[in-house]
């Protein structure tokens, strides 16, 4: 059952997973302008086109961003630079519908966030949304390779000592999708940019359409 409705209701029963994880931005909440903030902010104090930082960054790790179009500067120290801009930036957030309810909805032991973002900013971004933190959350910077390679998932899925097909994942992107697909898991896509993606168990606009059962 791949895309079979243009909108649907996802029904997401306990028993045909172990874990649900969950992408964060573009997933659990809309932090597009709080990116871009934090991007143009950065790319003006270094001399850098805005609009091109903007544009490269889509599904980036800021370190892997740095280095692509700031060679000469150091990676770890400005991908810091921009998560601390991300944090002074945090009004701007925005939240994704239903989003909270239905991560509420599943068992702590049972979800994690696996997230591009810096561990800080990510953070941010859930105290700010009302989102509480997770037992497990994979950041930047537990990883050597970011989406759309499988190393996240990967690493996720080592933690719990589990199979990929037991997991289930939520992500907005083609990259993120293709991670965790290509980690072993199943992914629903999440809003716009996923929709209609071949890989995918199903897909949702937004959490609304979502519900987790226990039985």
């Amino acid at each position: 059952m791949k895309n079979r409705r243009k909108t649907a209701t996802v029904n997401v029963h306990l028993d045909d997973y172990d874990h649900v994880a969950f992408d964060l931005d573009g997933t659990l909440v809309d932090s597009e302008a709080v990116v871009e903030s934090a991007l143009r902010r950065w790319a003006r104090e270094e001399r850098i086109s805005p609009d091109n930082a903007v544009r490269m960054s889509a599904a980036r790790r800021d370190v892997d961003l740095v280095a692509a179009i700031a060679p000469g500067l150091s990676p770890e120290r400005e991908a810091n630079r921009i998560a601390d801009y991300e944090v002074q930036a945090m009004g701007l957030l925005q939240p994704i519908e239903g989003a909270v309810e239905f991560y509420s909805s599943i068992p702590a032991e049972r979800r994690s966030i696996v997230t591009s973002s810096a561990r800080v900013s990510a953070l941010a971004r859930l105290e700010a949304a009302g989102l509480s933190w997770p037992r497990i959350m994979i950041a930047a910077e537990d990883v050597s390779q970011g989406k759309p390679y499988p190393q996240p998932y990967q690493t996720l899925l080592r933690m719990l000592g589990i199979a990929g097909k037991r997991c289930l994942v939520f992500e907005d992107s083609p990259t993120g999708i293709e991670a965790a697909i290509a980690a072993g898991c199943d992914c629903v896509g999440v809003g716009p940019n996923a929709r209609g993606h071949p890989d995918t168990r199903d897909w949702i606009e937004n959490f609304g359409e979502a519900s987790f059962q226990t039985s």
